[in-house]
């Protein structure tokens, strides 16, 4: 009977454990099941800020692509936004002509009562690109404002864009003291290209500790773009990054008006702003070549060695070398180092000719001087070599002579 009893338990147990097995097997199922759906939710809502910006009439775009194929999309007018551009100089003039191109209403704000008068009542701006006119037929209105308390109302709109056109040394400052007038939802798009010298920081950095917040909207516009060649409507090509990729698509689209700019998307803006900066004392590096009396093989050979640097440092940095390779990085070397209305390549020829620092500093405001020192203290901190970037730095300071940085570089240990 023991026996007997032992086999029906053992029956009942071999019974038991399959439909165990399958419920835990459908138990298991159904929880991956329901993980994925909340997980999928998740990526749902994270995305939905930038789906909303990409999504019209069931049309949709793959992210970080260029998105000018919309031509439609981006033209309709429930899109038009209100800009401000903070500061009346050469590239902020500029950048307002551009947003206003697109049908955006458009603000330039200054300190000169005199400059925005101006602006308004004759549309030019009179102190930088005055001989262009500011009205655009068709586009959105360009008014000037010089007062804080004008500022401040401008700023409360909900969903504006802040263009940033200060000089780079300025920013920190002036970001820190008016950090109450600025909303913290605001897309602020950095048009300046260096590097804040008293921090040795990125312009992001320097000016998200300025507003004491982190969680700031941040976009970084760069590339091939001389500003009286914008004004002028020569074709010109930009790129603009964000680490939220949808704000650098709002960027793209306030700013790309399909005739004469166009702007494309990137996702690195560590990368943008290494380009953007370092590219200006390799500028200088490119006018003391001249200025030495070499031709188009050596400046050529300098360019291309430069941009190898400028991907060394950039991966050192955590930026993708694949920026360099565009108009952030190889785009605006070669429009900084070729072309004689560079002021940092016009200071690297006045250099070679014997004229102290200091003296052209008097003219211009000249970034590549300053930030060279910055691109050894990040070459130091990286561990990379970077020799030409060193050479200029040590013709900058009289540490060498001309001759000496030619023998350095030219009488390298070749490397594979």
């Amino acid at each position: 009977m023991r026996f007997s009893t032992n086999q029906r338990e053992d029956s009942r147990l071999s019974s038991i454990v399959p439909a165990i097995a399958v419920s835990f097997g459908c138990g298991v199922f159904f929880a991956t099941h329901l993980l994925r759906l909340r997980d999928r939710e998740r990526l749902r809502k994270a995305c939905s800020r930038t789906q909303k910006h990409l999504i019209k009439k069931g049309q949709r775009s793959a992210l970080g692509i260029d998105l000018a194929r919309y031509i439609p999309l981006w033209r309709d007018k429930k899109y038009k936004q209100k800009v401000v551009v903070l500061g009346a100089g050469a590239f902020g003039t500029a950048m307002a002509y551009a947003a206003a191109q697109g049908g955006n209403e458009t603000v330039i704000y200054m300190r000169d009562a005199e400059q925005c008068k101006t602006i308004n009542n004759e549309h030019r701006n009179p102190k930088y690109l005055s001989d262009f006119s500011l009205h655009v037929e068709g586009g959105g209105e360009i008014r000037g404002i010089c007062t804080l308390e004008d500022l401040k109302e401008e700023l409360s709109t909900p969903g504006v864009v802040i263009l940033h056109a200060l000089p780079c040394q300025l920013t920190p400052p002036w970001f820190k003291e008016h950090k109450d007038i600025i909303p913290k939802d605001a897309l602020i798009c950095c048009t300046a290209k260096g590097l804040y010298l008293r921090t040795n920081q990125l312009m992001g950095h320097a000016i998200l500790d300025a507003l004491d917040r982190s969680d700031q909207p941040l976009a970084f516009l760069s590339g091939p773009s001389f500003a009286e060649e914008i004004m002028k409507g020569n074709p010109t090509t930009l790129v603009v990054a964000s680490d939220e990729l949808f704000q650098a698509v709002r960027i793209q689209r306030l700013l790309s008006n399909f005739k004469t700019v166009r702007v494309f998307t990137s996702d690195d803006p560590v990368g943008v702003q290494l380009g953007g900066a370092l590219k200006n004392p390799l500028a200088v590096g490119a006018g003391m070549v001249a200025g030495m009396g070499f031709g188009t093989n050596t400046l050529s050979a300098m360019v291309t060695r430069a941009s190898h640097e400028l991907r060394q440092l950039c991966i050192a940095m955590g930026g993708n070398p694949r920026t360099i390779d565009g108009l952030a990085g190889i785009g605006d070397l070669m429009l900084t180092c070729f072309s004689s209305q560079s002021r940092n390549q016009r200071c690297g020829q006045r250099l070679m000719k014997g004229e102290r620092v200091e003296d052209i500093q008097k003219d211009c405001t000249v970034e590549g001087i300053a930030t060279a020192d910055v691109a050894i203290v990040y070459a130091d901190m990286c561990g990379l070599d970077l020799p030409i970037f060193r050479c200029v730095h040590s013709l900058i300071h009289k540490k060498i002579s001309a001759d000496d940085a030619v023998l350095d570089l030219m009488g390298r240990r070749s490397q594979k």
